[in-house]
């Protein structure tokens, strides 16, 4: 049920005088996190009876809009500082007519008896490292009391060391935005174009830390709202996995799963672990070191500590399958590159498997189960694996296609989400299906039966682009309907009988 409950908390430091970015993060979704946990022998809650999920820090919570329509069995939640991203997911659920999500605009120790039932999932993405040491607590203490025995808690986070290098430019774009002239945006953008200056004439700071050299050249393809929030709030802190783990032990939160230390065990830490080491805790951290990982996406469940002799518990009946259509960019890179991971993701090429069909396949029949379990986790980690709830099932032929729920379409129809990659729920997937913005441009052309649809998605695109500083648009339709070209190809050969296979899309209305 969507309620009002009062007004936006204290929120100690965090940035709230801009809404933060609108994005759909599949590792939340519980198909992912159930395959995380099973790959190191843990028991998890079942997702197809009806459960129990919250979102702590849920932002604008499209996350949870996706979550809520592909599971209409579950009740989920969404936990947020800032009213206004509150008041804007309220309101898409409404549009989308989704009963089981209800969003709170409370800080975490706000939270009281009665605001969330006894909970089943409960996750946390990008907020510890952002946050003061009492939030992460107040955090820690809302999950560690309403957490079901066998529940499956999930935290991401910037990580030490792999994050240690954006400290010292983190440190400067905070002092610089400080004496910056103008209200607290103009402050902002002054201070990124100082660093990304410093970054573009090569200067030696760059040259010698690579991480931090391959971080601010990817702020070119970040939004501003997405660099404000990552790096001008006053507790950015980046942590490292030992603390995380040692602060969750204190309420019998322990860590079990979603490791760097088992993948790394079959790869460069073959040769690199001691032989007089097996504390789980212990190796993660040596690995945490010896892979300088800069996000981390940590399991805790209560109770049982981790215990590496666990075999995994993925059923062998249990369904995977692509998340991204065959031929596309991502999945031909996975196969090419080979490997336990890259012979699973060519295994589902021609559909869905069970595990047990995937161990039998020619190139992984021989490997230990372990090793295909971990192979399993690092694709869906990577994007190109989901768990499927079910099997698609084959694309309709011609027709007019008709995006299959009210929020898909609800998005689809939007043209502050136009300029983004765009999730269509998926039920089969667990989740959604993110799709590239010309795609999007595309799709949204052909559900309105237009006979032209390149030209209906080039005049989209083009309303849509910014102006330059000569009150030009920056991109001219001419080569708008240059870049289409190729888009539409890879709508109909590719796009469309995947969203079809998947359920996010039908044609004439057939289900």
């Amino acid at each position: 049920m969507v309620q009002d409950d009062g007004s936006t908390a204290d929120a100690q430091g965090y940035i709230t005088d801009i809404p933060y970015t609108i994005k759909y993060y599949g590792r939340q979704a519980p198909g992912d996190l159930v395959t995380a946990a099973r790959a190191a022998g843990v028991q998890t809650p079942s997702i197809e009876a009806p459960f129990t999920y919250a979102d702590f820090g849920c932002g604008r919570g499209m996350t949870l809009l996706v979550l809520a329509t592909v599971f209409p069995q579950a009740e989920f939640f969404g936990i947020d500082v800032n009213e206004e991203h509150v008041v804007e997911a309220r309101g898409r659920a409404e549009a989308a007519g989704l009963a089981n999500v209800t969003f709170l605009a409370k800080s975490f120790a706000d939270l009281r008896e009665g605001d969330l039932p006894p909970l089943d999932f409960a996750a946390s993405h990008g907020v510890i490292a952002w946050v003061s040491r009492s939030v992460r607590v107040a955090l820690r203490d809302a999950i560690a009391d309403k957490l079901k025995p066998d529940g499956l808690a999930m935290l991401s986070y910037n990580a030490l060391p792999g994050y240690a290098a954006l400290q010292p430019v983190q440190a400067l774009l905070t002092r610089m935005a400080e004496v910056a002239p103008g209200d607290q945006t103009a402050k902002r953008r002054a201070a990124i174009s100082v660093v990304r200056r410093l970054h573009a004439s090569k200067q030696s700071f760059f040259q010698k830390h690579a991480r931090a050299d391959t971080l601010v050249e990817s702020w070119g393809q970040r939004d501003e709202t997405y660099l404000f929030h990552e790096y001008f709030n006053e507790h950015w802190n980046p942590l490292a996995f030992a603390d995380v783990a040692a602060e969750m032990g204190e309420r019998d939160l322990h860590f079990c799963g979603d490791s760097l230390f088992l993948g790394w065990m079959l790869g460069n830490g073959k040769n690199n672990r001691p032989s007089w080491v097996d504390d789980p805790l212990l190796l993660e951290e040596l690995a945490s070191i010896a892979t300088a990982q800069p996000f981390r996406y940590d399991l805790f469940t209560p109770g049982t500590p981790m215990d590496l002799a666990r075999n995994h518990t993925i059923g062998a009946d249990e369904l995977y399958g692509l998340l991204l259509p065959a031929r596309a960019g991502a999945v031909k890179g996975a196969i090419g590159a080979g490997g336990a991971p890259g012979h699973l993701v060519a295994g589902l090429v021609d559909g869905p498997r069970s595990f047990a069909q995937i161990g039998a396949s020619q190139h992984l029949k021989r490997r230990p189960a372990r090793e295909l379990a971990i192979a399993l986790r690092a694709a869906m980690a990577k994007g190109l694996v989901a768990r499927y709830r079910y099997s698609g099932r084959e694309p309709a032929g011609t027709g007019t296609p008709v995006v299959a729920s009210r929020l898909g379409r609800a998005l689809l129809e939007d043209d502050r989400m136009a300029r983004l990659a765009l999730p269509l729920p998926a039920p089969p997937l667990g989740g959604a299906v993110v799709i590239p913005p010309m795609v999007g441009a595309v799709l949204e052309a052909a559900t309105r039966g237009s006979q032209d649809i390149a030209e209906r998605a080039a005049e989209r695109i083009h309303a849509l682009t910014g102006l330059d500083s000569w009150g030009q648009k920056r991109e001219s339709l001419d080569s708008i309907h240059a870049r289409l070209r190729g888009t539409l190809e890879r709508y109909r050969s590719q796009w469309l009988p995947f969203l079809q296979a998947v359920g996010a899309v039908t044609i004439d209305g057939n289900s």
